[in-house]
C-alpha cells in the first residue's frame, strides 16, 4: 500500500534525506514543511495518511502541532528523535494522536513498518472514540428520558410504562427523537415549578 506523507522539519538536508528515503519505501509525499503553520496548511489540503514531525520544535509548538494534526485534519503522527535532538518529554511522544516514535538515524523498514502500524494504530483509535461517544450520547439519552418519565409518572400518576409509551407515541407523532420529546416535557416541568 502506497502511504501519503507528511514530513514536517526545519532542517532542510535531514528533510531532503528522508524524502528519498521515504520515496524508496514506495510512499509518497504529501508534502514538505519547516514550521507548524506550513504543516497545518499542507494537511488541510492534501489530506495525508501520515505525518513524520522532526521533534525540534520548542515552545510547545510541537505539542500544539501534533494536536492540531490528529484532532482537526486526522493525521496520525510519527515523532521522530535523535541525532543531536534534545530528548523528547514523555508526556508529548505519549499524546493520543502520536502513534509512533523513532529515534534518527532510522533503517528504512523500520520507518515504513512504523508508518504502517501508525496508520493502522490510529484509524483502530479513532474508531473507538467515535464508538465511545455513541456509547456516551446513548446513556445520556437514556437518562434524559428516565428523567422525564419520573416527571410523568409523579405528575400524572402513570405507571413507568404508561410515561414511556407516552413519550414514545408523541417521538412517533411529531417525528421527532425521544431525547428531544423527553427535554422539552422537562424544561415544561422546570418553567411551571419556576418562581413567579
Amino acid at each position: 500500500m502506497t502511504l501519503s506523507v507528511l514530513l514536517v522539519d526545519p532542517d532542510a538536508d535531514r528533510r531532503m534525506r528522508m524524502t528519498r528515503d521515504l520515496k524508496g519505501m514506495d510512499c509518497r509525499i504529501a508534502g514538505l514543511a519547516s514550521g507548524p503553520d506550513e504543516a497545518v496548511r499542507i494537511a488541510a489540503d492534501a489530506a495525508p495518511d501520515v505525518a513524520v514531525v522532526i521533534a525540534t520544535f520548542g515552545n510547545g509548538s510541537g505539542q500544539h502541532l501534533t494536536d492540531r494534526l490528529s484532532d482537526e485534519h486526522g493525521v496520525p503522527v510519527v515523532l521522530v528523535a535523535g541525532g543531536g535532538l534534545e530528548p523528547l518529554p514523555l508526556g508529548l511522544a505519549a499524546q493520543a494522536g502520536i502513534m509512533g516514535f523513532l529515534v534518527d538515524p532510522i533503517p528504512a523498514a523500520t520507518l515504513r513498518t512504523t508508518l504502517e502500524v501508525a496508520v493502522c494504530r490510529f484509524r483502530e483509535f479513532r474508531a473507538l472514540r467515535q464508538e465511545a461517544e455513541v456509547l456516551r450520547q446513548s446513556v445520556e439519552a437514556r437518562k434524559v428520558i428516565e428523567r422525564a418519565k419520573g416527571l410523568l409518572m409523579e405528575g400524572g400518576r402513570l405507571s413507568e410504562r404508561e410515561a414511556y409509551a407516552r413519550i414514545r407515541r408523541k417521538s412517533m407523532d411529531t417525528q421527532r427523537p425521544m431525547t428531544e420529546i423527553a427535554r422539552a416535557i422537562i424544561l415544561s416541568a422546570e418553567v411551571s415549578m419556576a418562581p413567579h
